[in-house]
């Protein structure tokens, strides 16, 4: 995939950084060199044809990685991208050295010291045009593999969401069938409805925090069916955050997690909380809790590195009893 240009993307904004980068150095080389005022407004005349030039070649040059083989090894990869860039940077100073003569008049290779300065201060500004770009392009590349990485977790984490929720309810239907019918054809249509929103979220790559609300509820509430009274929960939500866009089932594995950890093992009354307000949802429980060192399972594993490639992030604050987990968006 070719890298993006930003020189294409943002040519007004480009223009006005280079011509300023361009006339700082320039501006710098004359005063170190203790030159005249007029000398001074040429040299950053110069400097500024030098940084447009410059910086446009490298951004609009294609990277020797978008066309070399790709069964090279790294290190022929790396020399043949060494040379590519020394050619180009050549080519450069040619446009330049030309451009500088009809804006200027002053012919840069008029006298090897003239040729020698002009070549440094084009080395220069190609040194910081260069590893902007390859620090940009190392930066977004981690982003890119965060992002893959998170995406894959979630493919993941589908294939396993599904029929795990649907065998609790699968059980609870039926336990309930023999007990209480009504009650089994009620928790049916929960269930039908459940997986029609979850099949309905996995569509998209986000929605409001309020549908993952309108989720975490449908759930709790098939929950119930299955502990009865010995489940309560509060589903509370900031109207601020009402229409925050989050990822889909982002929230669902941190509650089955505290159903399945926190509730299961416990005797007597469970009570839940998913209070979301100041850009932070807790969900908190008053189960058995969860040892410090304990290792997180693929569920917890996807929410974190979901959270991560979002640029949000995943905390375990002390609870009063029980346990809590803390998202920041």
């Amino acid at each position: 995939m070719a890298h993006p240009s930003y020189v294409r993307a943002r040519p007004v904004l480009w223009l006005l950084q280079a011509l300023l980068l361009g006339s700082a150095i320039g501006l710098i080389l004359a005063l170190a060199l203790g030159s005249r005022l007029w000398d001074i407004r040429q040299s950053m005349t110069i400097g500024a044809i030098f940084s447009t030039v410059m910086w446009a070649g490298f951004d609009l040059a294609p990277r020797p990685q978008e066309w070399l083989p790709s069964h090279w090894s790294v290190s022929r990869v790396g020399f043949f991208a060494v040379l590519w860039m020394v050619l180009l940077y050549v080519a450069l100073l040619a446009i330049t050295f030309g451009l500088v003569r009809l804006a200027t008049g002053v012919n840069l290779m008029g006298s090897r010291f003239t040729l020698v300065s002009n070549f440094l201060v084009g080395l220069a500004i190609s040194a910081v045009v260069a590893t902007k770009e390859t620090v940009e392009h190392h930066v977004q590349a981690k982003r890119d593999l965060a992002q893959a990485e998170a995406r894959a977790s979630f493919l993941s984490l589908q294939a396993q969401l599904q029929p795990h929720t649907l065998f609790n309810a699968l059980n609870t239907i039926a336990a309930l069938i023999p007990e209480d019918p009504r009650r089994a054809e009620e928790a049916t249509e929960r269930l039908s409805s459940f997986l029609r929103r979850i099949l309905g979220a996995l569509e998209h790559p986000a929605w409001s925090l309020r549908e993952e609300f309108q989720l975490l509820e449908q759930l709790l509430g098939l929950e119930k069916l299955r502990f009865g009274d010995r489940l309560s929960f509060d589903l509370r939500l900031d109207p601020a955050m009402e229409a925050r866009p989050v990822q889909p089932l982002l929230l669902l594995p941190l509650v089955e997690n505290a159903l399945k950890h926190g509730f299961r093992p416990k005797v007597g009354p469970c009570r839940l909380s998913v209070v979301a307000a100041d850009g932070k949802i807790r969900i908190e429980d008053d189960g058995v809790g969860r040892a410090p060192q304990a290792p997180e399972g693929l569920g917890l594993r996807t929410v974190r590195e979901r959270l991560q490639a979002a640029g949000g992030s995943l905390h375990w604050p002390p609870a009063a009893a029980g346990c809590a987990v803390e998202v920041r968006l």
